[in-house]
């Protein structure tokens, strides 16, 4: 049935439809910002299913009819976001409701942040389907929107804040729907409470449109109008800094899933993480190298730190000289080739410097911004006026070493006071069989390079898989390296890194841990010889810094199915260096299961698609039939008056008043056996508030007691208008 109003008057399809369309434009507000501030991709499914909710709501379907609809719904957008086979093949429920199982039990030991992405987008889904209920409640039973409207407001402006999200332009938005519909509803209201009959239950059209104009006016006025200077100082800034200092909340490390991308904080490393290809920024480069953004030399047995916040200005840009000697990338013996690169995007969206490799200088086309550079992760912040700034663009020269692998294994151990006292740090609460393993791994080998290398190999050639997902958080008092190393053997880059540093430093080996980005991925190369990336946040990495007297800091990489970008001129003939290990295949087994309703020995398997197709064609038919059945008065309605819109003829009129007469009786106003026509009609007529059928009686009794020839001009404009109001009046 049509949903009524507070009064009685009946809700118009056309007001319905203004005010879901409303109404869904003001939820959509609240989804457009998770695409920006969290690592969901995939928000337009989120967006379609509220939009189905709505458009479910709308036709007003019984519960029962409604329920399994919006169910189903839910469980093919949870499909489609985290399994790839076939919905109704039904392969996937089992590993569901394990899933959710598993949620509800974190869920019920209050262990939020221990949710997997499945769990948290389904208890999602579910409250996006609250809040379509809720929105029909307030929209058509109660007319009440302002609440939920200044909660809009509330929520784009703290976005806008604290989060980083530009609200400009969603702020107009959310204003200009909230006010129209808080105005709509207003009226009517007005209209049911002071009873204006002719208007009741109507949509009020002609105060609607100049009630859009004015807020539209006002907006786009207050939107172009020039805005005065803040009369007091913005404390988002201060509050970001004194919170970074306590506990830093982006980062590989801590516990649940999170999204991978570059993060501040290293403290706590650990837990399962998702990918997420969010550009971060585009470049031109013509050398190969990964991009460094810090180093950290303190290992806390959790994760890492700095030893020094301090920064230093970098007074000359074109000609780059780091700001302590602990910075210095390469011996200046070293043969280097000399390279450039331009980093390019809309905003980019970390306020520092990358490096490539041994910096030579750095082109701002700002020339307000400066340099500043922490003197012991040497991360190169951009700053003005004393606060960070992010760029739209930069360039740099930089080089990058030539090294012969027989030179590197020459490096002795005679290592300058400021590298030993910086980077063989270890925790006293660090096992010794950690130790114990590393003196195990390089016992064998005469130079530090082969010893590094030998290291670096380790994982590969010991079976350590690469995983970003069934990865555990060390437990309280539990060492990050030795829970890898020992129990898990399971882990990503951070896992792998920190590992190798710990285990070098444990030999005597200086060694500093580092983080930045992939190359990123190729796009095209250009007919200067410069080639293009795109770095997405996916390309977010970890990966280790081996110190060589004589040489400086080099690169190595013992992550499974990474290799180490930075090219040497390696001596063959001596001893070999550990491939780097290539992805696994996916096993046969999986792609047999994938295919398995496809293909059956190479042949396609016609039985089979037969069977499917035909019980997809018969649910499809008794579903059909039963929706046919339940809604018989409606589709039945809408049939009868089509059929007899554009008909003509001479018995036309006759049979359309008889067809009336049996649809007034399968809706429910039914003939009595003692109703003349005429007090039927009159009993009509009280039902449905009008007088049309008194009307049309009379029409039709003048016809069969005169004697007359019925003609088609019985079937005239005002008698065919009388007959379709009647039937556009009768409702279930």
């Amino acid at each position: 049935m049509q949903p009524s109003n507070l009064n009685g008057g009946e809700t118009s399809s056309f007001h319905k439809i203004v005010l879901y369309g409303l109404g869904f434009l003001l939820l959509w507000e609240w989804l457009r910002p998770i695409g920006e501030l969290t690592d969901t991709s995939d928000i337009q499914i989120f967006v379609m299913f509220a939009a189905f909710l709505f458009i479910v709501t709308y036709f007003q379907f019984p519960f029962w009819i409604s329920f399994p609809v919006k169910l189903a719904a839910m469980m093919y957008a949870v499909h489609s976001m985290f399994f790839s086979d076939v919905f109704l093949s039904f392969r996937w429920v089992p590993y569901f409701i394990e899933d959710l199982q598993a949620n509800l039990q974190f869920i019920a030991d209050r262990e939020w942040d221990s949710m997997t992405s499945l769990g948290r987008s389904f208890l999602f889904f579910v409250l996006l389907w609250i809040v379509s209920y809720l929105m029909h409640y307030w929209l058509i039973q109660t007319k009440k929107i302002f609440f939920f409207f200044f909660l809009t407001i509330l929520y784009i402006t703290v976005l806008d804040t604290f989060a980083g999200y530009d609200a400009a332009v969603a702020i107009v938005r959310v204003v200009f729907i909230g006010l129209v519909l808080t105005g709509i509803l207003r009226m009517m209201k007005i209209i049911e409470a002071e009873g204006f009959s002719l208007l009741k239950g109507k949509f009020p059209v002609l105060w609607m449109m100049p009630l859009t104009v004015v807020i539209a006016l006002s907006s786009f006025l207050g939107y172009i109008a020039p805005k005065a200077e803040p009369q007091w100082p913005d404390p988002v800034s201060f509050i970001t800094k004194s919170g970074e200092d306590e506990d830093e909340t982006e980062g590989s490390g801590g516990k649940g899933i999170s999204k991978i991308g570059y993060g501040t904080n290293d403290r706590r490393l650990g837990g399962p993480f998702e990918f997420d290809y969010t550009p971060v920024f585009t470049v031109l480069d013509n050398g190969k190298h990964y991009w460094k953004v810090e180093t950290k030399d303190v290992y806390t047995g959790r994760g890492w730190e700095s030893s020094s916040r301090e920064q230093y200005p970098i007074a000359n840009t074109e000609s780059y000289s780091p700001s302590s000697e602990l910075l210095r990338q390469l011996d200046p013996a070293v043969k280097k080739t000399d390279h450039k690169a331009a980093v390019t995007g809309q905003k980019i969206k970390y306020p520092f410097v990358l490096n490539p490799g041994s910096l030579q200088s750095v082109q701002i086309p700002d020339q307000a911004v400066e340099l500043h550079e922490n003197i012991v992760t040497g991360k190169l912040f951009t700053k003005q006026d004393g606060m960070e700034v992010l760029m739209d663009s930069y360039e740099l020269t930089y080089q990058l070493p030539v090294l012969k692998e027989a030179d590197v294994k020459a490096s002795g151990s005679d290592y300058p006071a400021y590298i030993t006292d910086n980077y063989l740090q270890l925790p006293e609460s660090l096992p010794e069989r950690v130790k114990t393993l590393a003196q195990s791994i390089v016992k064998d080998k005469p130079t530090i390079y082969e010893k590094v290398k030998e290291v670096e190999g380790y994982f590969a050639a010991e079976g350590f898989g690469y995983n970003t997902t069934d990865v555990k958080v060390p437990k309280k008092g539990q060492d990050y390296v030795d829970q890898f190393l020992f129990e898990t053997n399971i882990g990503y880059c951070d896992n792998f890194s920190t590992s190798m540093v710990v285990m070098l430093r444990s030999v005597g080996i200086p060694a500093r841990w580092v983080k930045g980005f992939t190359q990123g991925e190729y796009e095209k190369t250009l007919d200067d010889g410069m080639k293009e990336y795109t770095v997405t946040n996916a390309n977010a990495h970890s990966w280790v810094e081996v110190y060589f007297e004589g040489v400086g800091w080099l690169p190595f990489e013992p992550t499974r199915g990474f290799s180490n970008p930075t090219a040497f001129e390696v001596d063959r003939s001596s001893t070999p260096v550990a491939a780097a290990p290539k992805p696994e295949p996916k096993k046969e087994k999986d792609v047999q299961e994938k295919d398995a309703s496809k293909e059956e020995n190479g042949t396609f398997n016609w039985s089979e698609w037969v069977r499917k197709t035909a019980l997809f064609a018969g649910a499809t038919l008794l579903v059909g039939a039963a929706l046919a059945y339940l809604f018989r008065k409606r589709w039945m309605r809408e049939y009868i008056l089509w059929r007899f819109k554009h008909k003509k003829g001479s018995g036309t009129f006759s049979e359309a008043f008889e067809r009336l007469i049996w649809l007034l009786n399968f809706y429910g106003i039914k003939r009595q056996p003692a109703f003349t026509l005429r007090e039927y009609a009159l009993h009509v007529d009280r039902a449905l508030d009008t007088k049309d059928m008194k009307i049309l009686a009379k029409a039709y009794e003048n016809l069969q007691y005169s004697g007359k020839e019925q003609t088609k001009d019985h079937w005239n404009e005002t008698n065919r208008k009388l007959w379709e109001n009647l039937i556009k009046r009768i409702r279930p």
